[in-house]
């Protein structure tokens, strides 16, 4: 079922298929004696390919005939139900593969939700991270992120509501610059950020390495609309802003009051060399698809950033 375009390595067949069994449910549907408040899902997954990485290496051999503009990393959370004894070796491994990869591609790194915090650490701290150019991830990753590495806003449970933009706002300015490449002394590479939640979206980024973020932003928020719709166009009847209108830079001091215009849909501000880009997401009323929200919003992102040259030198 694959376009014919998609160019799968041989070596990485195998004889027997494995399986992601995928609940989709609205908001208001009732299972027994629970209500759902909102649409979401449930994901079960059978991949034991996937939850060991095997095919990592025979990916990463295959780019030298392939010839990427950039690589798409994904499913590191698949490995934490495989247990610490498998995905403590596993991962520094596949650190050894990605470090591979010739330095001239970019890397993204798309997240997804894990449990482990020691995992998460590992991710963070010693291993992933600081080797990709940029992630993908939602509030709940993000959140994770901060209490696996005691970052700010750890002690928070979870969020309530919309997340704070300004919450949001420290702990992307923590990532990069405790993971990432803030300073031109850091070793790490990472020096983008595209967050997505379901009121608004933030790209960040790390001053001198990307550009045309602001139409990054806008196409990963305007395909979150058209694909939760199941439209191929945003149909403004059949979605709603629940974006706060005003909102801060900072949960702490110094911050910026900062407020949407109309006119001019991506809000931006800087906090030392990362500047931040905002735009709202127009949410679809009666989502119809939601598997798969946070790859399109990433990838579309990808599609419309440009890395700049001094990042390749």
């Amino acid at each position: 079922m694959l376009d014919e375009q998609i160019v799968v390595p041989p070596e990485s067949l195998q004889e027997t298929d494995e399986f992601h069994l995928i609940l989709e449910y609205k908001a208001g549907e009732q299972w027994g004696s629970t209500r759902a408040p909102q649409a979401n899902r449930f994901i079960f997954s059978h991949d034991v390919t996937n939850g060991e990485m095997s095919s990592l290496e025979t990916f990463v051999a295959s780019l030298d005939e392939f010839e990427p503009d950039l690589v798409v990393l994904s499913g590191l959370h698949m490995m934490e139900g495989q247990g610490k004894e498998l995905w403590e070796e596993r991962l520094k491994e596949a650190v050894l593969a990605i470090s591979d990869i010739r330095q001239d591609i970019p890397i993204h790194l798309e997240l997804a939700s894990m449990t482990d915090k020691e995992y998460m650490s590992s991710i963070m701290q010693e291993q992933v991270i600081p080797i990709v150019s940029s992630i993908g991830l939602n509030e709940q990753e993000l959140l994770f992120l901060s209490q696996a590495g005691d970052g700010p806003h750890a002690d928070l449970d979870a969020w309530k509501g919309i997340p704070d933009v300004g919450r949001v706002s420290d702990i992307l300015l923590w990532v990069l610059e405790q993971h990432g490449r803030s300073e031109p002394s850091s070793e790490a590479d990472l020096t983008r950020i595209h967050f997505h939640t379901l009121a608004y979206h933030i790209l960040a980024t790390v001053d001198g390495y990307w550009g045309n973020q602001a139409a990054a932003v806008m196409a990963g928020a305007r395909v979150a609309s058209s694909q939760a719709c199941g439209l191929q166009f945003v149909d403004a009847g059949k979605v709603e802003l629940k974006a706060p209108l005003e909102f801060h830079s900072s949960h702490g001091e110094p911050r910026e009051k900062l407020s949407l215009n109309p006119a001019q849909p991506v809000t931006v501000w800087r906090r030392g060399n990362v500047t931040f880009h905002l735009t709202v997401v127009l949410v679809c009323k009666e989502p119809l698809r939601t598997v798969g929200l946070g790859d399109a919003i990433s990838a579309e992102g990808l599609v419309y950033s440009e890395l700049k040259a001094q990042q390749i030198e």
